[in-house]
Formats: structure tokens, C-alpha cells, sequence
């Protein structure tokens, strides 16, 4: 993947390593066409139609520019609908005992949470 931009537009061109056909990478520069936008492994591969595990790699090879945001969302059982909190993707996990502002409990262990990855747009990105 190589990423480069041009006045306020980040343009992605994929290698062979991530295969994309023309009409997948149209649906992700219209998703990604407005800053601030965002997404999800699962919903890339839906939105796709791809296996989770590429949707993961496309996700995190889009994270390492320093034109998007990656964030580990953090759920706890509380809710297991809403995040109940986010960190920078990369840091690790959160320290226990963890604060859960929705419930007000202090978490002791980590199997009382799940994790997901969201990758948020700094710009418009667009896929070529």
C-alpha cells in the first residue's frame, strides 16, 4: 500500500500484497470521501464483502498513515452494544483496574471487556 496526498486529499494505491477491484475501492473513497469518517473491521468486510482477517490488514496498513487516527475501542459486559471507552490503537490495553463510565463499576479483570479497532479519517481519503 502506498499512501500520498495532493491539497487536502490523501490518495491510497494498493499493491499486490491487498487486492482490490476497481468497484471496492470506489465504495471506500466514497466512505472515506469526507473527514472524520470512520470504520470498523466488520463493517469494511461487509461493506466489502470480504473475510474479516483482510478487512483487519486493509484497517491497520490505513492506521499507519499519519492522515487517519486508529483507536481500540473498549466495551465492557455492562453494554457490550456501546463503547464504553477508546485509547490510542498501539498503547495496549487499558491499565486495570479500568473505570467504566457507563456503569460506574471498577473493572479488575479483562475478561469483563472486549476489544474492537475503528480507523478514523483525518481528511478525505481516496483509493486508487
Amino acid at each position: 500500500m502506498r499512501l500520498s496526498w495532493e491539497k487536502k486529499m490523501t490518495l491510497i494505491t494498493f499493491d499486490d500484497s491487498v487486492k482490490l477491484d476497481d468497484s471496492q475501492k470506489l465504495l471506500l473513497s466514497k466512505h472515506f470521501s469526507m473527514a472524520h469518517s470512520n470504520m470498523m473491521p466488520h463493517q469494511l468486510a461487509a461493506m466489502l464483502g470480504l473475510k474479516y482477517s483482510k478487512a483487519l490488514v486493509i484497517l491497520t496498513l490505513l492506521g499507519l498513515s499519519d492522515r487517519t487516527k486508529s483507536s481500540l475501542l473498549i466495551y465492557h459486559n455492562c453494554d457490550k452494544s456501546v463503547p464504553a471507552g477508546a485509547i490510542p490503537y498501539g498503547t495496549g490495553f487499558p491499565k486495570l483496574p479500568w473505570h467504566c463510565p457507563l456503569c460506574e463499576d471498577d473493572v479488575e479483570d479483562y475478561s469483563e471487556l472486549s476489544f474492537d479497532v475503528m480507523v478514523t479519517a483525518l481528511e478525505p481519503i481516496k483509493f486508487v
